[in-house]
């Protein structure tokens, strides 16, 4: 299974933040080789005040 480079993470935006401004950086690593090794990102389906995380962030798939 992929590993976190760290255990969690938490980060806090100024409100109105600018659109397409980097957020957070997250990194996993994974110990299987070639395409078993390769890890991709994606979003939980969370809401935020009843609003899709989705429509807030986006996310990086393949550099997180």
């Amino acid at each position: 299974a992929p590993v976190f480079s760290e255990k969690s993470y938490s980060v806090r935006l100024p409100e109105n933040n600018a659109a397409g401004a980097l957020v957070l950086t997250v990194r996993a690593t994974d110990a299987d080789s070639g395409q078993n090794a390769r890890v991709r990102y994606r979003l939980g389906e969370g809401r935020v005040r009843g609003v899709p995380l989705s429509s807030y962030v986006s996310v990086q798939a393949e550099t997180g």
